[in-house]
Parts: structure tokens; sequence; C-alpha cells
């Protein structure tokens, strides 16, 4: 059917596995002063937001231990979530430690929280990653960028739509998915001093 082919290329789009890398580089083109920069930072950011929690889920699925890369069973999420939050974690000190810009920090840290608590709620329960994926980086494009990209905001409702529609998640995984990443990511970016809102 049209509608399952459209909801499907709308959930690769959308996998925050493919599509971080560049979601990265457009935040530190735009945010960080100097080339010099970028090109010190990025690398650091890419590793450890993409390339690492990546890696670790093909390794899996080479060692046949998941048979899908978009991991969708809940059982089989728990140990790339695990990977996925030192990686996380680990990046975030590193900022922390060479003295990066707030923003960089603030981004790590947030992530952290925001993978840490769906970890959690993964254990006993599906709740919905491509809707807190693209739920974050609505928010982290607005307060880095600007209420000009609030329109980003309106892929959330679709992606939502894409995951029900493909029997992924219910409802009210995708709701739960997006509102714990709303709260997790205004209180992160509110911690750091960039809104101020907690």
């Amino acid at each position: 059917m049209k509608l399952n082919k459209f909801a499907k290329t709308i959930s690769y789009i959308f996998d925050g596995s493919y599509i971080s890398i560049p979601a990265y580089l457009i935040i530190n083109i735009f945010m960080l002063k100097s080339g010099k920069q970028i090109a010190i930072w990025t690398p650091i950011c890419i590793l450890f937001g993409s390339i690492l929690p990546f890696v670790f889920v093909v390794f899996l699925y080479k060692k046949k231990l998941i048979n899908d890369l978009h991991v969708p069973r809940r059982e089989d999420r728990l140990k790339p979530l695990i990977v996925s939050n030192l990686s996380y974690l680990f990046g975030f000190f590193v900022f922390y430690i060479f003295k990066a810009p707030v923003f960089l920090k603030a981004l790590f840290f947030t992530s952290f929280l925001t993978t840490f608590l769906l970890s959690i709620i993964t254990y006993f329960w599906k709740i919905s990653f491509h809707a807190s994926w693209i739920t974050f980086t609505s928010i982290t494009y607005y307060v880095f960028f600007g209420k000009w990209l609030l329109f980003l905001l309106l892929f959330i409702p679709l992606v939502g739509w894409a995951r029900v529609r493909l029997k992924r998640h219910t409802i009210s995984q995708v709701i739960a998915g997006s509102i714990l990443t709303s709260i997790t990511a205004l209180f992160g970016y509110s911690l750091f001093g960039l809104l101020h809102i907690f």
C-alpha cells in the first residue's frame, strides 16, 4: 500500500541513527565561531553522539544477536541503550573537561538524560524513540537557532503517524516518547542557561 510505503520512508528519514551526523554538522557549522573549532569539536560530537552507538548496533546485527538495525524488539534495545548512555555521558565529560562551548555540553547532557530515562522505561514498556528523536531535534533547533525553526514541530505528528501506521508503536507510546523528551530537553537546556523556563 502507498501509505505504508510513505510511512516506511518517513521512518527511515527520521531515524536518529541515520541522520544524527548531518544534524550535528548543521549545529556545529552554524553555532561554532571558526573553522578550527568546527574541526576540533565536530568529530568528537559525531563519534560519541552517532558512530559509537551505531557501530555497536551493527556489531549486534553482524553477530545475529538482533535481526533488524532498527531494533524493533523492546528486549533487544537494552544493550544498545546502555552503550548509547555511556557514549553520551563520556562525550559530555570530554566536552566538560576540555571546556567546549556550553551548547555542546548542554546537548550531550540533555541527550544522556533523555536516553537514560527512555532506557528505564524501555525495560518495562516499548516507548517510541522515533517520536523522542524528532521531538528532541525540534526543540534543540528551536533553542539554538530561534523561533523560525518552530515549524519542525510539525514533523512530530507525522513521524508519530508513521510509527503507528507501521504498527511499530501504539499512539500512547508515541505520545509518551514525545512528552518525556519535551520535558527532559526543556529542563536540560534550562539547566545550562540556554532557556529560562525552570
